[in-house]
């Protein structure tokens, strides 16, 4: 009767207004439909009965109330139509004075705040789900029903800062809205946890009902915790890539703005640039600073070196097992992410090599048959599968030949080559920096077009004679290096092939050159010409490359959980075989070459025959699409490394110390090398990172066939979007599953 009453007075409300006030087209009745509809089947049909017999079902129904019927209700915007609804004489002296009340207004202010929103929402999850309150809501029909109406108030005030159903306005800008829908996801991500891995039954009303349908109560209760997380995602997620579009509309530049005036306040358009700010921007700009940096990490490579040679050959008592592989690791990815390339900035080789280059200099060119991204295409493909077959990070003696390995090769290989073909066309570690700095919010960029357009010397890649003033304390023997790898600034986009060296904002004359913000998508949906890398829509070898880190960040987690390892261990063991090596390259090889190149090649073959875009365009959009959640993966893994296993490098370093004769810091502790618990943060912060990956990878996809028009576009991104979330799947799979505590005294 209640659902009866409310359509009928909705529809008697929204005579007149249909497709003809602003704001309320046609598609909002179907809308409010939809939902009266989803909740007549949530509280009016089987489910419900089921529900007091089946803990899955149960959920099925809050579901239907939460997720789907109150955003279907909002979109239907009833608050206008409603009212209109009502007789006028009902609404006029009875609810006229209440609604202008201007304490009314402000007590709404409260309620329809997205922190109170957010509050409400939250706090029915977890309250009625509690297993107290939960039992007293089977027991009682009272209770029962003031649970449902709970439920939908609070996922209403929810949705309604999202959603913002007309007349009303949102509160908070999109980017906004968007951490907190996440943020919601992610505690309910961590009920949903809680339920799914349960080993106990935590609400024994279902002990004696579950058996008498064929289930047991625990197999009910995972099977309901799954159902809460999937469909959650399944809802939420699509709603943060609604809000990143809208908010990517907003603060796009207006295209129909008069042109010359408006083009220029984009040229002008004044954006955060870190080497403005103090003491940060001041080291960053001194060349002597940034030298000094990387003689200080030679040293500490030359540390590590002499320790994993003559040190202990525990790896987690030698600083060539410790830090390399989960302090070093853990920096990297913290700094890509928010910083960008500043690892390839302080890279140690390229101290020595400059030292080199002051005394010879190299004559040759790269080799034209080198000049792509395949060779580092190999290289990181080895460097990926000889880490899981040969447990490179137990094996100090390994670490330092790995270290000197290096060194030896940019001296070798740049001593011979010009333009640093070291860091462009060999370099493993490099190309993963500076691919994985492509969703980073910093880039080496140029402030001002203009300037640059009308800029004759080109001493960004030329080099200058005497650089900037801002130069002029240090002591130069010799001109100012442009850039080596010939990126030309203003041609520039994102931050591949980018070594972060700085050496053209020393160079150039007009002080336009900084370290900016700049959109994640210059770098990875840009489909115009950019200097060095040419069109990077059709590099089909950047594309590999993107490929494989992306699909080598899951094959590199997985490979340190138990499933992996007990899984390797069985295949070994059937083949009769007395070493793990040949199975775990093989696992691993088909984890980031076979897999990626079957899926990968099937969704650009499905999105070119829909597009009617060549299969080479559509394989280099998708692996453009998947850097992001590839990204994501790799900070959940090294960072999970770094902050249970942060105190291993304590002992390690008390040890190395007092190898030396200094017995300053006392006698290591070495309880403190062994992997600590847990913190309860993490898995949180772990799946909202995930998720922060899928949301931009399919805004990515979405950005990629935005210019395909009708419904085209959808079904052309629908197999990228798909893998996307097969690969979070994973990702949150890898992330509860119980992990090899690599670089400890316990494993």
């Amino acid at each position: 009767m209640g659902i009866a009453c409310a359509c009928a007075l909705y529809a008697r409300g929204v005579r007149g207004i249909v497709g003809r006030v602003r704001g309320f087209p046609r598609w909002r009745p179907k809308c409010f439909a939809a939902g009266m509809a989803i909740l007549f089947l949530a509280l009016a049909s089987p489910i419900d009965s089921l529900g007091h017999m089946l803990l899955w079902v149960h959920m099925v129904q809050h579901w239907l109330l939460i997720m789907i019927a109150a955003p279907l209700i909002l979109l239907g915007a009833p608050g206008i139509p409603m009212l209109r609804g009502l007789p006028n004489v009902v609404r006029r002296q009875a609810l006229g004075p209440f609604l202008a009340s201007p304490f009314l207004r402000k007590c709404l202010g409260v309620i329809l705040h997205p922190v109170s929103g957010w509050i409400a929402f939250a706090l029915v999850n977890w309250v009625w789900h509690y297993p107290t309150f939960y039992g007293a809501a089977l027991e009682s029909t009272f209770v029962h029903r003031f649970e449902h109406a709970s439920f939908l108030a609070g996922a209403m005030l929810f949705w309604w800062q999202i959603i913002a159903p007309w007349p009303w306005h949102a509160r908070w800008p999109d980017a906004a809205l968007v951490v907190y829908l996440l943020a919601a996801d992610v505690q309910n991500t961590i009920f949903s946890a809680i339920v799914t891995f349960s080993d106990s039954v935590l609400y024994s009303n279902y002990l004696a009902t579950a058996p008498a349908l064929g289930w047991t109560a625990l197999r009910d209760q995972r099977t309901a915790g799954a159902f809460m997380w999937t469909a959650g995602q399944v809802v939420m997620l699509p709603a943060a890539i609604f809000l990143i579009l809208r908010a990517l509309k907003i603060v796009r530049p207006n295209r129909f703005a008069a042109p010359q005036r408006d083009a220029l306040a984009v040229h002008h358009q004044k954006r955060f640039d870190l080497l403005q700010v103090a003491w940060i921007g001041g080291f960053l700009r001194n060349r002597a600073a940034r030298e000094s940096l990387r003689w200080t990490l030679v040293a500490v490579a030359l540390v590590i070196v002499v320790d994993g040679f003559a040190g202990p050959s525990d790896s987690p008592s030698n600083l060539a097992g410790t830090l390399p592989w989960t302090h070093w690791r853990g920096v990297i990815v913290i700094a890509l992410l928010f910083g960008g390339n500043f690892l390839c900035m302080s890279c140690p080789l390229m101290a020595p090599r400059n030292l080199m280059r002051r005394w010879w200099t190299p004559h040759f060119r790269w080799p034209s048959a080198l000049r792509s991204k395949w060779l580092a295409v190999g290289l990181v493909a080895i460097w990926l599968i000889s880490y899981e077959a040969f447990d490179l990070w137990s094996s100090p003696i390994a670490t330092a030949f790995i270290i000197v390995g290096y060194f030896t090769a940019v001296l070798v290989i740049d001593g011979l080559f010009r333009g640093g073909s070291f860091c462009k066309w060999v370099c493993p570690i490099g190309q993963f920096h500076m691919t994985q700095s492509l969703v980073s919010p910093l880039s080496v960029s140029v402030s001002n077009t203009a300037v640059c357009a009308t800029c004759t010397g080109r001493e960004c890649i030329r080099g200058s004679n005497s650089g900037h003033i801002k130069s002029s304390s240090v002591a130069l023997r010799i001109s100012v290096p442009g850039c080596e790898l010939e990126l030309f600034q203003p041609a520039k986009r994102g931050n591949l092939d980018c070594t972060f060296c700085l050496d053209c904002v020393d160079a150039c004359p007009h002080d336009n050159v900084g370290i900016l913000t700049q959109s994640p998508r210059i770098g990875l949906t840009d489909r115009r010409w950019g200097s060095s890398i040419g069109r990077i829509a059709s590099r089909i070898d950047i594309a590999a490359l993107l490929v494989l880190l992306a699909f080598g960040a899951f094959a590199n987690a997985a490979g340190m959980t138990v499933p992996w390892l007990d899984f390797v261990d069985g295949v070994t063991q059937s083949l009769g075989l007395t070493s793990t090596v040949p199975v775990e390259a093989g696992m691993t090889t088909v984890a980031i070459v076979i897999v990626p190149l079957i899926l990968m090649s099937a969704s650009a073959l499905i999105s070119s025959q829909i597009a009617k875009r060549p299969w080479r365009e559509e394989f280099c959009r998708g692996a453009h699409a998947l850097v992001p959640i590839g990204a994501s993966m790799w900070c959940v893994h090294w960072f999970f490394h770094l902050a249970t296993s942060a105190s291993t490098a304590i002992p390690v370093m008390q040890r190395a110390l007092n190898d030396l004769g200094f017995a300053w810091f006392g006698e290591p502790q070495w309880a403190a090398s062994c992997c600590g618990s847990v913190p309860t943060w993490l898995i949180p912060i772990e799946l909202l990172l995930l998720q922060l990956g899928l949301v931009v990878s399919g805004w990515m996809v979405w950005r990629g066939n935005a210019q395909r028009i009708g419904g085209r576009s959808i079904v052309t991104a629908l197999p990228w979007w798909i893998l996307a979330l097969t690969l979070w799947l994973v990702g949150v799979w890898i992330v509860f599953q119980p992990m090899q505590m690599r670089g400890t005294s316990t494993l």
